[in-house]
């Protein structure tokens, strides 16, 4: 069932949401993409097809996810691939391993909703749980890891992190003032995670 779940949404969002973004995207000379919450390269791979020189900095906390990323892109020297997580802090942090992979979260649920109980019961099943594990996995700020690798300057700032939006954006303070130029980031208009506020972010 979320082989099936995954490929339906996969292919509205390569047919249609992903295009729309595309049109976008290829008006805007990026020649320095940070890609936080790469998954399995599902973005890296639409970048880079824009333009195949243009440098990428793509972060996966999940740590299995991560090895079989790293292995698809090992030959491109312009791309940078981290077993890191994008936050607010810099330690280590309990991250949710969901069923669906791509919904993995450090957000903590809001049982009471609807979309959560729905989502549940496609991926996982009738009164069971979509979140399987957890892992313990190293995060840093993005202020602290572009001072560290000397990145001053990013065309594209893209977040996907499953209702952590805010919090990478608040280790990012420094570089949000004058260093980033575009960011894309994903919204949730579900009520599916818990202090979750889009108005805020």
């Amino acid at each position: 069932m979320e082989k099936l779940i995954s490929n339906i949404l996969n292919f509205i969002d390569k047919n249609y949401h992903q295009k729309a973004i595309n049109r976008i995207l290829m008006s805007l000379d990026l020649k320095k993409v940070i890609d936080i919450g790469a998954h399995k390269g599902e973005f890296l791979e639409n970048i880079i097809s824009i333009n195949k020189k243009m440098k990428v900095y793509s972060f996966e906390p999940q740590s299995k996810i991560f090895s079989n990323l790293k292995n698809s892109f090992t030959t491109k020297k312009n791309i940078f691939i981290y077993n890191l997580a994008i936050s607010n802090v810099n330690k280590k942090q309990k991250l949710n391993i969901n069923i669906k992979t791509s919904t993995s979260t450090f957000s903590n649920y809001n049982e009471s909703s609807y979309w959560k109980k729905i989502k549940d019961f496609l991926i996982a099943g009738l009164n069971k749980s979509s979140i399987v594990n957890s892992e313990l996995v190293q995060s840093v700020t993005l202020d602290k890891f572009c001072k560290k690798n000397d990145i001053k300057k990013i065309d594209l700032l893209k977040i996907d992190t499953e209702g952590h939006e805010f919090e990478v954006l608040s280790g990012a303070t420094n570089l949000l003032k004058k260093n980033i130029r575009y960011i894309l980031i994903e919204f949730h208009f579900s009520k599916i995670y818990k202090n979750y506020n889009k108005n805020k972010i």
